[in-house]
């Protein structure tokens, strides 16, 4: 947790580190065709020392990859001036080759700034866990299908322009009655929705990327 005493975030990032280059070493022994990546987790919460001293160990083992993890602070305020500092340092000393990967972070802004700065991928259950309460990802921001004023949006679609299945087949009005109703079907319609926009978007960001507009 981001209000763990020093010493103990200390402590914990000793232990991860002797527990993450064991299990390297037993990745690296097996002498089977390996298709699967193994990552290393960078620890520290937002202690600038203990972070760096992570980066600076794991990143010397051969990994195949790299992911930011543990507290990442209270809040997107202290995510983003974490990210801020510290990935510019996997740019260095032949960092740069590898995939950075921020773990459980998938809240729009918090997505389009790790981008921004660096990060190459991400993993949340952000779009499905909001999809199960009844809040739909949009271009204009989150909609919370299950307030009255949707009870009659005849024949208008979660997003306009959303081509997934669930905007080509039905509208505002239905997904309000189905999570009124408690029908699981809601539930299905509305996390396929909110996986169709964040493919979407994160398919835009790499068209940015490589036209050189982030």
């Amino acid at each position: 947790p981001h209000h763990i005493d020093r010493d103990s975030l200390a402590a914990s990032v000793e232990r991860s580190h002797r527990w993450e280059a064991r299990s390297l070493m037993e990745h690296l022994k097996d002498s089977r065709e390996r298709k699967q990546a193994i990552f290393s987790v960078i620890h520290g919460g937002t202690d600038v020392e203990l972070r760096t001293k992570s980066l600076e160990y794991l990143t010397s083992l051969p990994w195949d990859g790299y992911a930011i993890g543990g507290s990442l602070g209270n809040g997107r305020d202290e995510l983003k001036q974490l990210l801020w500092w510290m990935m510019p340092l996997f740019n260095e000393n032949g960092r740069r080759d590898k995939c950075r990967h921020l773990l459980g972070i998938a809240d729009l802004e918090s997505v389009k700034n790790a981008v921004i700065h660096g990060v190459d991928s991400m993993d949340s259950s952000y779009p499905t866990k909001l999809a199960r309460h009844g809040t739909l990802m949009t271009k204009e921001g989150l909609i919370r299908i299950k307030r009255g004023k949707h009870a009659k949006s005849y024949g208008i679609k979660i997003d306009e322009g959303c081509e997934c299945l669930t905007c080509a087949h039905y509208d505002r009005a239905y997904l309000c009655h189905l999570f009124k109703a408690n029908e699981l079907l809601g539930l299905e319609l509305a996390t396929q929705h909110n996986i169709y926009f964040m493919n979407q978007l994160m398919s835009q960001m790499r068209i940015d990327i490589l036209n050189g507009n982030i």
